[in-house]
């Protein structure tokens, strides 16, 4: 069989990933493994049409398609991004209807299943047949067990493709009929009391979203500034280079660092205004994520009120609700809300856009940020041990950060709580402490609350304040 494999990667043939592709490749010779290098080559294959044909035609020439990907901020780099907005685009989607699709993914697990399940969604929406997704971190490949994982992926893929089953889909099809939003005017300003706003668009004009920024930013009224993504003047997407590990200063020099700096960071509230292509927001918006990584694994907006104004069917793209739950959480944000035109009622978005702004104010006045969760708290381990770990010889920024901002919060550090717990568990191995401790467990554990309930110091003020 022919297998095509989409690389993703903007580092081509240099790409981590695709080294898993060329293990699979040698474990499986009386197979041929074409792989077009999209990330590194989309420039070229969007400004010249022979260029996006070519690999159309190597597309329809295989029986089957292995998207082979790094992990870029939760999703497929922008690039890749891009040129999956083109297959849409182009209505090439005749090129894919019918054969067995497969995705391959490295990180360090941080999100990549939002990143497989994404591709999952699109080789779907394209007519594919789904096999399964193997994400591996980055360096599994040096080790003997995860190199006989990936042959065992390979070879279910293979042989899914050669034995053509029947497969449920996952993911229905999008059904969007959009319905024209007209404001039912400007209403009156918000008092921001100093806050400062900043509403990052993609907005194409006469566009329902531009029509919706427009109604946003009234309410805030002076406070607000409505910042165009053209702005940030970027002239690629992230190259995966991680040159900026070292003191975050990114590789380009096309003045996106400075934007971002400048005209995002200071604000306290900051809502993302985007439209929906194909399963998440434009691969422009996807390229200033990217590029934010400059950064590195440092939260970029803790403390401020996140919200997200989209125009289209975002409830029925379950991977980028996830996604815009998560982000904020991630940047240490509080996500304020998410309004879209799908209610399709223009009276009722203008109340939603409006209770949204009051909500992103108020929210700041308090200074309220949610506990993360799940995706918070599991990220913050992924990175913490991970820039501990091998990456602090070349993340030099964040592990200074992290290092300053009491981020290295393992456990283990803890000498008090070793000591209990050591105590503990050695009293707990006699058979008579175990018995009582199952019938003072409920108990025991709610004596702490109690104090807190009887004594907080901050019911004190609260209730001396009210």
């Amino acid at each position: 069989m022919k297998i095509c494999v989409l690389n993703g990667s903007p580092k081509g043939k240099e790409s981590i990933t695709l080294q898993y592709v060329r293990f699979l490749e040698l474990a499986n010779p009386g197979h041929t493994f074409t792989t077009e290098n999209i990330g590194q080559h989309i420039a070229a294959i969007e400004a010249k049409e022979e260029e996006f044909k070519k690999v159309i035609a190597s597309i329809e020439s295989a029986d089957a398609v292995l998207f082979a990907t790094p992990v870029y901020y939760m999703l497929v780099p922008a690039q890749f991004k891009r040129f999956i907005e083109l297959l849409f685009s182009h209505n090439a989607g005749s090129a894919f209807t019918g054969k067995y699709a497969a995705s391959l993914t490295t990180s360090i697990h941080f999100f990549d299943h939002t990143a497989n399940e994404y591709l999952h969604a699109v080789a779907e929406d394209l007519g594919m047949r789904w096999t399964g997704s193997f994400m591996a971190k980055m360096d599994d490949l040096l080790i003997e067990k995860h190199q006989e994982n990936l042959i065992r992926f390979g070879q279910d893929f293979l042989d899914t493709a050669q034995r053509h089953p029947a497969i449920r889909r996952t993911y229905p099809p999008i059904i969007s009929n959009p319905a024209e939003y007209r404001s039912a005017g400007v209403p009156m300003p918000l008092d921001c009391g100093g806050k400062e706003v900043v509403i990052l668009t993609d907005a194409a004009p006469g566009s329902n979203l531009e029509k919706m920024t427009t109604r946003l930013a009234s309410c805030f009224g002076k406070s607000a500034s409505l910042v165009p993504i053209d702005e940030a003047k970027m002239n690629g997407g992230c190259l995966g280079c991680c040159r900026c590990a070292y003191d975050n200063t990114c590789v380009y020099t096309d003045g996106f660092s400075e934007f971002w700096k400048e005209d995002v960071l200071p604000a306290d509230i900051i809502i993302l205004a985007g439209t929906v292509k194909d399963r998440y927001l434009s691969a422009a918006f996807k390229q200033v994520f990217d590029r934010s990584f400059f950064m590195g694994h440092v939260p970029a907006f803790p403390g401020k009120q996140v919200a997200f104004l989209i125009e289209g069917p975002v409830a029925q793209c379950s991977t980028l609700q996830e996604i815009m739950r998560a982000y904020p959480s991630l940047q240490g944000a509080n996500l304020a809300g998410v309004v879209s035109d799908e209610a399709g009622i223009s009276m009722a978005i203008d109340e939603q856009i409006d209770a949204l702004a009051a909500r992103c104010l108020r929210l700041s006045m308090s200074g309220y940020v949610a506990p993360g969760g799940f995706p918070a708290v599991a990220g913050h381990k992924i990175f913490r041990d991970d820039i501990w770990g091998e990456m602090r010889p070349f993340f030099r920024a964040d592990h200074a950060y992290y290092k300053k901002h009491g981020l290295y919060d393992f456990p283990q550090n803890d000498l008090r709580q070793r000591i209990s717990t050591a105590f503990l568990s050695f009293i707990l191995s006699f058979s008579k402490a175990q018995e009582g401790a199952k019938k003072e467990m409920k108990q025991r554990m709610l004596q702490p609350f109690e104090k807190v309930l009887a004594d907080s110091p901050v019911l004190k003020r609260q209730k001396k304040e009210g």
